[in-house]
């Protein structure tokens, strides 16, 4: 998997720009989520801005929009939510399992997917996260690829002003 990393005190971004083509095959590790004790109306507000703006990118592109899917935002927030928990930050967790394990692991099957994940403390943190998505050319690629038709997009706050996002791409 080709990683690309920029650090620094306020914002830290990560994308997967390597696609897994090919159905899936095998066995994946057992994972269990826990997404926690509901949603608040914040983390939806804010997924649902995220993902409307990706599809504004996508449109500018000349790409038919990704479609939100439940059982991929639910894989997305719980990354999120686990890199909280786990203190890290990265596609692989400290269990070495990567989306493509997690995804695997709720019965979630795809021909090619692909994986962003973003954190900030700025007070516009879906515009800062795509911004920064756009800039780089492993994020840039998996929001433009026009073979994803479908998408998860999961935020979580770390309690201190950041928000973790993970959005997860496939094409069925």
């Amino acid at each position: 998997m080709y990683v690309i990393r920029n650090v620094c005190p306020i914002f830290v971004i990560c994308a997967a720009a390597a696609l897994l083509v090919g159905c899936p095959t095998g066995e994946g590790p057992t994972i269990t989520f826990a997404p926690g004790p509901g949603v608040s109306a914040e983390v939806l507000a804010l997924e649902q801005l995220a993902h409307s703006m990706i599809n504004d990118e996508r449109d500018r592109d000349g790409d038919a929009p990704l479609t939100m899917r439940d059982d991929l935002r639910r894989v997305a927030r719980a990354h999120s939510e686990d890199m909280i928990a786990r203190n890290f930050f990265d596609h692989t967790n400290p269990d070495n399992e990567n989306p493509w394990d997690r995804m695997r692991a709720v019965g979630i099957s795809w021909s090619s997917a692909g994986e962003n994940i973003a954190w900030n403390n700025y007070s516009n943190q879906a515009e800062i996260a795509i911004q920064g998505w756009m800039n780089s050319t492993g994020h840039r690629n998996n929001i433009l690829n026009g073979g994803f038709t479908h998408t998860g997009m999961g935020v979580a706050f770390d309690g201190a002003g950041g928000a973790y996002f993970t959005q997860v791409f496939i094409r069925e």
